[in-house]
């Protein structure tokens, strides 16, 4: 007599790995969206300690009103100026955009999944230098926070 699986038992297994599959198939989508969300998170506290790291420089140097320059030589990086290596522009999941730079302010476009985050870096020494979100789609400036 050979041992084997009657349907019925078969037919209970693939229910038990579908509801399983049902279950943890959206918790991984939701993993993804959080993983470039804590991406996106570790680049901002990079560009803010890298703008107060060359701002405590320029104290120390003496200029105690200048702001320091996000952008460096290379035009295929953006944050060169404070962050060693930069950020490549429009690469990835998580992707940032220099939109303008003025003499008062830089503004950048951040991009996640479709929603866009828009950073205004404020060249004004008397308030720190500010690196802040300003306006978003989705909700994402509270998300970055």
């Amino acid at each position: 007599m050979k041992k084997s699986f009657t349907i019925i038992e078969l037919i209970f297994v693939i229910v038990i790995i579908g509801i399983l599959a049902a279950v943890a198939i959206p918790r991984l989508f939701t993993g993804v969206s959080d993983a470039k969300i804590a991406k996106a998170k570790t680049q901002i506290a990079t560009i803010r300690s890298g703008i107060a790291s060359q701002y405590s420089k320029n104290i120390l140097a003496g200029n105690s009103d200048t702001c320091p320059n996000t952008e460096g030589n290379d035009n295929n990086k953006l944050f060169e100026g404070v962050i060693s290596g930069g950020i490549t522009p429009n690469e990835g999941d998580v992707s940032w955009q220099l939109l303008n730079q003025s003499a008062d302010e830089v503004q950048y476009k951040l991009t996640i999944d479709n929603n866009e985050a828009n950073f205004t870096y404020e060249l004004n020494a008397s308030k720190d230098c500010p690196f802040k979100c300003v306006s978003s789609t989705g909700d994402l400036c509270n998300k970055l926070q």
